[in-house]
């Protein structure tokens, strides 16, 4: 068993001042248009010391595809830069791991890496994934030269956040927490993480959803959300982010809402097929005053409901009926074949996820 935590996290507003901190002569910042169009961007650039020169790439859109991540290589080889900045929510951050990946691989080097996420969710600050769009296909790309150098967490930057938003994102924080917590290779370094992260979405999410202004609360999403992508950057994730992928991929739909749907389904597969992965569901759901697994799941749909997340995929309004279950069976494949399968705790098939796939439409 291995437990590491790469990035130098730094919490709260001041911790723009590492970008000054380090020895830098120019930063090449990677973002989406809202960061610049919102001033955003702004925020960060004016406490730059004035020696401190730099280029903006805010071409990000959702989904990056390979395009996308050769135009951000082009522009990033322009720039020359000794620093490289991702700002943004997990495509802005994704796509700037994949131009670093990209890079590495045909010339051997890597810039100092900083990640300052926008939204509570991915927690791709603290992983060293990335996903990005190939055609109708997400590919998950896994490397350790993609892990940030240092990732700041600053609250006020997820205010601005639609309440919707916040809860996409944040049922993605839970969803990576409960796989990470049964995972085959969890430990007791990544239960005690996925577990706070558990009780704490289940505690403020509804609240910061209610009210998006309690930056302390934003705080602390922001901070599980860190906790939880760490936790399953050492444990792995399992086939409810296999499915949500291949879904993602096939109907452009978003994948944080994808994982709230699909996460009922998931967990009662495989407290079904695992032994482990039950028991471990229904010590905690007790610890949380319920009686086993099957409240967790009750928990989950009422607060998919209060965030207006349908229980089913055909509830979404985007998905033509006819060509989801023409699909299903090349996406139970492409789903057994990603990479975050080998560590869900049952074992599964072709044939199971393209049940689930059924049942969740």
């Amino acid at each position: 068993m291995t437990f590491s935590v790469k990035p130098t996290i730094n919490v709260g507003d001041d911790s723009l001042e590492i970008l000054n901190s380090l020895d830098v002569n120019k930063i090449f910042f990677v973002t989406d248009p809202f960061v610049v169009e919102s001033r955003m961007i702004d925020q960060v650039t004016r406490l730059l010391d004035r020696n401190i020169s730099y280029d903006i790439f805010s071409e990000i859109k959702p989904d990056p595809s390979q395009e996308l991540i050769e135009e951000g290589k082009k522009a990033l080889k322009a720039s020359n830069p000794d620093l490289i900045c991702a700002i943004g929510g997990g495509s802005a951050i994704d796509a700037t791991k994949a131009i670093i990946y990209d890079i590495y691989n045909e010339e051997k080097t890597k810039k100092t890496f900083v990640a300052i996420p926008t939204t509570a969710g991915t927690g791709s600050e603290s992983t060293n994934f990335a996903v990005v769009t190939v055609g109708n296909d997400k590919k998950v790309l896994i490397d350790d030269i993609m892990l940030p150098d240092y990732a700041l967490l600053i609250p006020k930057f997820t205010k601005t956040v639609p309440n919707f938003i916040t809860a996409d994102t944040g049922m993605d924080v839970l969803t990576h927490a409960i796989e990470a917590y049964i995972s085959k290779n969890s430990s007791i370094y990544t239960d005690t993480f996925s577990k706070t992260c558990i009780e704490t979405v289940f505690e403020i999410l509804p609240k910061v959803y209610d009210d998006g202004d309690r930056l302390k609360l934003r705080e602390k999403m922001l901070e599980v959300s860190n906790m939880a992508g760490i936790a399953f950057n050492n444990a792995g994730l399992g086939i409810n982010h296999s499915l949500a992928h291949t879904i993602g991929g096939t109907f452009h739909i978003s994948h944080g809402r994808l994982n709230a749907i699909l996460l009922p389904y998931v967990i009662e597969y495989n407290c079904k097929n695992s032994e482990e992965a039950r028991k471990k569901l229904d010590k905690l759901a007790q610890e949380l005053n319920h009686r086993d697994y099957t409240c967790l799941i009750k928990v989950i749909k009422e607060m998919n409901q209060k965030f207006n997340i349908p229980e089913k995929l055909s509830g979404l309004g985007k998905i033509d009926e006819k060509s989801y279950h023409d699909a299903i069976e090349k996406m139970a494949l492409t789903a057994l074949n990603d990479r975050c399968t080998p560590t869900n705790p049952a074992l599964v098939t072709k044939f199971d996820l393209a049940n689930i796939l059924r049942d969740a439409f």
